[in-house]
Parts: structure tokens; sequence; C-alpha cells
């Protein structure tokens, strides 16, 4: 359904609106233009529209500033309603976000330090395979291959939080990238359109992208939305 029209019940808004109406029926009683008295009625009709202009600007002018007026008070009290949600939200993000880097930090020493772990059990079992058939150089000279480790994530998960990675950029050696552009490593928008196009592929390529003289990393940010 659609929503009523305002109506304005103000007199004068009403009185202009009056003169304003009786206009079209002053035009139409001209049918063609055929005589001077004709021609210097239309264009005394034609005139007196900028009057009734005028008019109706002056009239509605007041109302638009109350209207103005009345919406910029409810936008404060909507700022005013949100601003402790908002300070609760700047408190506590850094934080979510602070222990989140802290726990990924811990779960990749980990994760290091298990797959050292196993690289030297490999090690040592191939060593003793070696010794135990003879053929020592053979098998020691193979690569040591162990399944990288990967540990489940130490944060809670709280319905409704989310993080998204912004990934940046940085030209750190404008020299390097001009080189990789002219040895056709990079392309000529790299450095034609750098903030758009080394924009996109960072965002695109995120940790991928390796371009000469360009650093890439990424900024975490908290959405909570609805559980």
């Amino acid at each position: 359904m659609a929503e009523p029209v305002l109506r304005l019940a103000d007199p004068e808004v009403q009185e202009v609106t009056a003169i304003a109406l009786r206009v079209p029926d002053q035009a139409m009683a001209i049918p063609a233009i055929k005589s001077a008295e004709d021609y210097i009625r239309a264009g005394e009709i034609l005139i007196s529209l900028k009057e009734i202009r005028k008019k109706i600007e002056a009239t509605f002018k007041p109302i638009k500033q109350r209207i103005d007026a009345a919406k910029k008070e409810v936008l404060d009290q909507e700022r005013a309603a949100d601003a402790p949600l908002k300070r609760a939200e700047d408190y506590l993000k850094p934080m979510i976000r602070s222990y989140d880097d802290e726990q990924d930090s811990i779960r990749r020493e980990r994760e290091r330090r298990l797959l050292e772990q196993g690289k030297r059990r490999e090690e040592e079992e191939r060593l003793a395979a070696a010794l135990a058939a003879e053929a020592a150089q053979v098998i020691i000279s193979e690569e040591v291959y162990v399944p990288p480790v990967v540990l489940p994530k130490a944060t809670p998960q709280v319905q409704g939080l989310s993080f998204r990675e912004n990934w940046k950029y940085q030209v750190v050696s404008l020299i390097d990238l001009v080189r990789a552009i002219g040895a056709g490593n990079v392309p000529l928008s790299a450095i034609r359109e750098n903030d758009v196009f080394l924009g996109q592929q960072a965002r695109a390529m995120k940790s991928a992208l390796n371009y000469p003289g360009v650093r890439v990393w990424a900024e975490k940010t908290i959405a909570a939305g609805r559980r």
C-alpha cells in the first residue's frame, strides 16, 4: 500500500494553490492566437506565472525550513541513541581482533614446531632404513616430505561474528616496479593507474601478488551480524 501523501492545511498554501489552479483555465480560454489581443492576453498569462511561482516559493520556503529543522533534530537524536553502541563497538573490536591475531600466531608457532618434529622423525626413520638396507646415499638424497600441519583455530566461534580481510598495497621501490614493467612481468597499468589498478590487484590476488617493489598486507575488520 502506498504511503499517504503529505497534505498541508496552511491557509497560505491553500490560497496559492487555488491561484495556480485557475491559470490553466485562463490559458485554455485562448483556443488560438489570431489577433493582437489574443497575443497580448497570452503574454500576460505567461508573465503572471513568474509572479505566482515567486509566491509559491515564498509560501513553501518556511515550511521546508521547518521540515529540514525537524529532520536534523531526528538525525541528531538517532546519532545520540547510537553513540553508546559505537563506544562499545570501538572498545570491543580491537580486543577481539588482538586476541584472534594472538591465537593465530600461537597456532602457527605450534604448527611450525610440529612440522620440525615430524621432519626430524622422518629423517631418523630414513637414516635407519638406509643403514638397514645399506643404501643410505640413495635414501638420504631424496627430499624429505612431511604433510603440512594445520591445527584447528583456537579462537571460540561467536555466531554472527566474522572477520574480513582488507588487502592493501604499498609501492616500496618504484625503481623495481618500473624495471618489472619494462621486462613485461607486471602490467603497465601498475604505474599509470597504480592507485586503482594495484588496489584491485591486491584485493583480487591477496598474498599471491608478487610485484617487485610492491608490498601487500591484509588488515582484519570485524563484522557483527544477526544471530
